[in-house]
């Protein structure tokens, strides 16, 4: 019987989409392809993720390899949560698996900066827990993401649902014991969580 649901984040709960963002800070195509490339998809972002790295040792770094777009590579770093919104459905479907007594937690690939922005997505009032990688210095797909989930809130794996919108994950999860969906959109979720008697 499945009693806890994981969310991922990005993608899942909230639209994660670097190119739209970077959009409304330039108009320049070369300095948003340079931004997107150079910060959006480095290796320090991932260590960002990892909790290896700092914001401004990231920025310092990046700033470096594209030096003539350095302020953008502030801004962009800076207020880029500010582009998360909530996914279409996801808000009032997180309300009523919490009105059916399932307890909600969220295990998400991203950096220290989610402690500052966590307290204004209002679905996250309905959450039990927050395992950050950044913090735990642990990223999925590792499977030991999934058993320090369930080692710090006390949870048996088979009564977990994880849900990602990234196959490997998925297969991380379940190997470590926990039952796993492929996130398609809210509405082919909500299909499944009742064709599950989840819902």
């Amino acid at each position: 019987m499945i009693r806890n649901i994981i969310f991922d984040m990005g993608n899942v709960l909230l639209a994660y989409t670097p190119d739209k963002y970077i959009a409304t800070l330039t108009e320049d195509a070369e300095a948003a392809e340079a931004l997107l490339r150079e910060l959006f998809r480095s290796s320090e972002w991932l260590e960002l993720d990892a909790g290896s790295i700092t914001e401004e040792s990231a920025v310092k770094s990046v700033s470096l390899r594209i030096p003539q777009y350095a302020g953008l590579v502030r801004k962009a770093m800076d207020n880029w949560h500010s582009d998360l919104t909530p996914i279409e459905g996801m808000s009032e479907l997180v309300e009523k698996l919490k009105s059916k007594n399932y307890n909600i937690y969220l295990l998400s690939n991203t950096s220290m900066k989610f402690f500052s922005y966590m307290d204004k997505v209002e679905m996250f009032r309905h959450f039990d827990g927050f395992i950050i990688s950044a913090k735990e210095k642990l990223v999925k797909p590792d499977r030991k993401i999934f058993e320090c989930i369930c080692s710090r809130f006390g949870l048996n794996a088979g009564e977990c649902l994880f849900i990602d919108d990234l196959q490997a994950n998925i297969d991380s999860a379940q190997s470590a014991g926990l039952n796993a969906h492929l996130f398609q959109g809210a509405e082919e979720l909500t299909q499944f969580l009742k064709n599950s008697n989840i819902l």
